[in-house]
């Protein structure tokens, strides 16, 4: 007998009732093809889910018969699957027939096909590569838990889920007012292609909006009360690639549990008795699990985290933010509460005349009642009584001189800067609270005017 050179390798989409597949390749046993029905492995014999075998010996094949005919669709699979076994021992001055010894090389040439086949269906360098470049992989406890990659050179290596990133989605929502179009987003980022907006459930077209120094922009104000949601995929620096579990017992009626790990749903796979549980069953918020509906009494719950990010800032604990961690000119007048610097906040001693002026504060004040917006002059105390008033301070003023404003009982006066900076700031400072007395001293271009 010969051995064709064929593929061991047949594959069928079956019409309804069909029953006959043929195979193309040679067999010496029945047993020596498998046959997979959609991917499951079906039983050589006669009952239901089984089939028969023709055409052994031949090197062109034969047919394999179902007992039961295939549904329309079903994908069949027939492929040579012999054991890798030698059943055939000569003995010294025994026979030496042919048909043993060529049944003997056949099973040898097949075997041959059969490797040859599995091969070609597996991941593997192309002949034009050259031979220098490492395709074995990382061992076991270096590629756990890992993605398979390729460095610059083709090498084989390994990854920790996407380069230490993941993207994540975040929701925002606003309302509509007719008239704004620009709304400052919570998730910060540089391309509208990572945004999904949907005003009042419509799909908006990219084009529709823009993003500009973090805020959303659209050329068209949304209408009136419309629901405006806004939906950011935001990429994420992950800092630990292990995968930590946290395992608990359903009693029936407890529908929240505590994890071991800070964690975002996305990355969470969870399992009840083994049964992997979709996301809209469950909600994650830091440490929190809470499924929708309590697990049974006695039930296994297994929650996967797959990573960790840096978006879950934990608030710092008393007394651990140092000198060192603020940024010059970090704190600055908006960041402080109305009120919040006492005296007992105030070290002794701390605040010297190099912290006000380099020059002495000049004496003498003038007071000066207005029900209207006025351009101060400087050592001057303006007495404002009415509410919606502006009152700017001096223009090109020098260093140490100074501006007392009084306000009644309103909450809305401001004071304009003048082209100073307010406490190092270049905005103009507002009034908000009744009955406030504030004095204005110049120090430097800098800091402008300081509040005293």
């Amino acid at each position: 007998m010969t051995v064709l050179d064929n593929t061991p390798r047949d594959q069928y989409t079956a019409t309804g009732g069909q029953v006959a597949f043929p195979y193309t390749f040679e067999i010496t046993a029945e047993g020596d093809i498998a046959v997979l029905q959609n991917g499951v492995l079906l039983s050589l014999g006669a009952g239901a889910g089984e089939y028969a075998v023709t055409g052994v010996g031949s090197d062109t094949g034969g047919v394999i018969t179902l007992v039961t005919g295939a549904t329309a669709g079903d994908i069949i699979t027939l492929y040579r699957d012999m054991a890798l076994e030698r059943l055939t021992a000569y003995t010294n001055g025994g026979d030496f027939l042919a048909a043993d010894v060529n049944n003997d090389y056949d099973r040898l040439w097949l075997a041959l096909q059969q490797g040859a086949a599995d091969t070609d269906r597996s991941v593997r360098m192309p002949n034009s590569d050259s031979s220098a470049i490492n395709m074995v992989l990382p061992v076991a406890a270096s590629r756990a838990q890992k993605l398979l990659a390729f460095d610059a050179s083709g090498a084989v290596k390994v990854e920790p889920y996407l380069n230490n990133e993941t993207i994540v989605l975040v929701v925002q929502t606003e309302v509509g007012d007719g008239v704004t179009t620009t709304y400052s987003l919570e998730s910060s980022t540089d391309s509208p292609s990572l945004l999904q907006i949907a005003i009042d459930g419509v799909l908006q077209e990219v084009s529709s909006y823009s993003v500009s120094g973090g805020n959303l922009v659209f050329s068209t104000a949304p209408p009136l009360q419309s629901a405006i949601e806004i939906r950011a995929f935001v990429q994420k620096e992950i800092t630990s690639t292990d995968l930590k579990a946290s395992d608990f017992t359903g009693d029936g009626s407890t529908t929240s549990f505590t994890l071991g790990y800070s964690a975002v749903k996305s990355n969470t796979f969870v399992y009840i008795d083994g049964v992997y549980q979709l996301k809209n069953t469950y909600s994650v918020s830091g440490t929190t699990i809470t499924f929708s509906t309590a697990p049974p009494l006695n039930s296994v719950i297994e929650v996967v985290i797959a990573a960790f990010t840096t978006s879950i800032i934990n608030t710092p604990s008393a007394d651990s933010v140092g000198t060192a961690q603020l940024q010059d000119n970090a704190v600055t007048t908006a960041k402080i509460v109305d009120a919040n610097v006492t005296t007992a906040k105030i070290a002794d001693d701390a605040v010297t005349a190099a912290k006000i002026a380099s020059v002495p504060i000049a004496v003498g004040i003038t007071t000066v009642v207005t029900a209207t917006s006025l351009t101060a002059t400087v050592n001057t105390h303006v007495y404002v009584s009415a509410a919606t008033q502006t009152i700017t301070l001096p223009a090109s003023p020098t260093i140490g001189q100074r501006v007392l404003v009084t306000v009644g009982n309103f909450t809305d006066t401001v004071v304009g800067r003048n082209g100073s900076n307010i406490m190092g700031s270049a905005t103009d400072f507002t009034m908000d609270a009744a009955y406030l007395s504030i004095q204005f001293i110049y120090t430097n271009t800098t800091q402008g005017w300081v509040m005293s």
